[in-house]
């Protein structure tokens, strides 16, 4: 594969090689905006055309955030790129589509567009039809980043088939720890499960995604012990670099012990090659971990709960947690665990019970969770959840920036927090740490999608809001209808929108008599309630 660029005659040029004619390139071009993944985004079809277009033709230099607003969004000539980020946020959703195109049905593609950060003439890589066996492994798609791990899903090897979610815990534990280190790229586990799932190979993950490292592992647990086998690899050429077994007791302290040393191996195995990463810096407090294997095993099952949402996991974790840490009562990731299914309780009406202030026991968990370990990211990250939630804004920036600071690599933290900023009317932040999230994290949830969907409906283009936000559809979801009926009313999308009612109607009944409150639990930025309460009413959502 070559990276090319263009020269003025409008031919794609492949270093070393002869010129790719320009009706190579834009045959390549067409697969892409014709494609299943490119479907239903217009704008970013026509951003992408726009701009191979302009390059081939020799324009490349005047592809300034300025021309592309003007041209491709119709801004005027007040457009400000200092204080206006649509091209950025939109260059990102790009890269984003492109990098799922070529994972999909354009993985045998012979030319491959991608768009540098900072820059926005597209970079042109060429495979050749028959590749020297011999030759140096290609440039990676996103190479501008420094390192990159993905963590692929540990696999269970105990004879207990139900020891799953604690491979899948220890995965998820691993990838938080990685991603504390601010010169390492981590991918989120949401993305790795999903390719490994489809088979995708680990050259696959080099070429396609850029990743620069890959860590397989292996878990068995008995009654007494834990072994848990390590490979890193480098995914350009699929060698091991190094390969290791760890066996502790059966016991929390045993797990956290094994979770440690993984990220010094991997941190000390990336530095060798790429300079330090900064020391590691493990949690002062040991007393914050947990002293008790049950409480463990419970925050093992929050993170298949926050990755899946299912009200049944809800009911389960929320039970199993309060009854653990009776016992445990200095296990910081047990109550920030805790603090974040009370607080969906609250927000997203699961497993309700009468009476119950469920915010301020979420709060109440929150801050046990800071006492136990003032470095725990995942504390802050749902203590400032709590706060926005509570409309504190004072104490939500405080504990988000916290939250921030002690861990700016982790999809799940950055997307939560960047809601929050959005939703409170602070939109170049929140989009910011959500474009991040969605650039660690390429296969991610679809409510990562809401609050951009909502920044489209302000930037009164309701139908790229549709597009937005069934990037990843989430059909059963009261949100995703609610929202969906609002920007197909505004674009006067009649028999849409009210499809979406009738879905909404189906999984919350009494939304209509509630839309001012609910929706007051996520934002208090005047003009997007009032732009969203407007839809509503278009909708027929609003009972009198």
């Amino acid at each position: 594969m070559e990276t090319s660029s263009t020269n003025g005659s409008g031919r794609v040029e492949a270093s070393g090689k002869a010129a790719v004619d320009d009706t190579v390139a834009r045959a390549g071009l067409d697969r892409i905006l014709a494609s299943p993944t490119f479907a239903g985004t217009k704008r970013l079809q026509q951003f992408l055309a726009f701009i191979v277009d302009e390059t081939l033709a020799g324009r490349g230099d005047a592809l300034k955030e300025f021309t592309i607003a003007t041209e491709v969004y119709g801004r005027d000539a007040s457009f400000d790129p200092r204080t206006d980020t649509l091209v950025r946020v939109e260059a990102g959703r790009l890269r984003r589509r492109l990098e799922s195109y070529y994972l999909k049905e354009g993985r045998g593609d012979a030319i491959r567009f991608s768009i540098p950060k900072g820059r926005y003439v597209p970079a042109v890589q060429f495979d050749e039809p028959e590749p020297d066996a011999n030759a140096e492994a290609a440039a990676p798609a996103v190479s501008d980043r420094g390192p990159s791990i993905a963590v692929l899903p540990f696999e269970n090897y105990g004879p207990n088939s139900d020891d799953q979610f604690f491979a899948d815990g220890l995965t998820e534990e691993t990838i938080a720890n990685l991603a504390r280190f601010k010169d390492l790229f981590v991918f989120s586990r949401s993305t790795m499960a999903t390719l490994y799932a489809d088979g995708v190979n680990i050259r696959e993950l080099h070429k396609d995604l850029g990743v620069t490292f890959v860590l397989e592992g292996s878990v068995r647990r008995s009654a007494s012990k834990v072994r848990v086998t390590l490979q890193l690899i480098d995914a350009a050429s699929d060698g091991h670099i190094y390969a290791d077994q760890f066996e502790r007791d059966c016991t929390p302290e045993g797990v956290f012990e094994i979770q440690d040393e993984i990220a010094r191996l991997v941190a000390g195995r990336v530095a060798d090659r790429h300079g330090p990463l900064g020391r590691y810096v493990a949690r002062a407090a040991r007393g914050s971990q947990s002293i008790r294997w049950d409480s463990y095993l419970w925050v093992t099952r929050f993170y298949e709960y926050y990755a899946t949402h299912r009200p049944d996991l809800h009911l389960e974790v929320r039970d199993g947690l309060v009854k653990a840490l009776v016992d445990d009562a200095d296990y910081s990731d047990g109550w920030a665990a805790l603090a974040a299914v009370l607080l969906d309780e609250y927000r997203f009406h699961l497993n309700e019970r009468p009476g119950i202030q469920a915010l301020d026991q979420a709060l109440e968990a929150a801050l046990r969770s800071v006492a136990c370990d003032p470095d725990n990211a995942m504390a802050y990250q749902f203590l400032a959840c709590i706060r926005f939630h509570r409309h504190e804004h004072a104490e939500f920036d405080t504990a988000a920036q916290r939250a921030l600071a002690l861990n700016s690599g982790h999809a799940g933290l950055l997307a939560d927090i960047g809601h929050c900023y959005a939703c409170s009317g602070r939109w170049n932040e929140g989009l910011a740490l959500i474009e991040h999230a969605l650039e660690i994290s390429p296969i991610h949830p679809g409510w990562y999608h809401m609050a951009p969907a909502c920044r489209k409906l302000l930037d009164d283009e309701p139908m790229a809001a549709v597009a937005e936000l069934k990037t990843v559809p989430m059909p059963g979801f009261y949100w995703y209808h609610a929202l969906l009926a609002c920007f197909f009313a505004w674009a006067d999308k009649g028999s849409e929108a009210a499809t979406e009612v009738s879905a909404l109607t189906e999984v919350f009944p009494v939304f209509g008599e509630r839309a001012s409150e609910e929706f007051g639990i996520w934002s208090d930025d005047d003009e997007l309630v009032s732009k969203v309460m407007d839809g509503w009413q278009k909708a027929g959502i609003l009972t009198v």
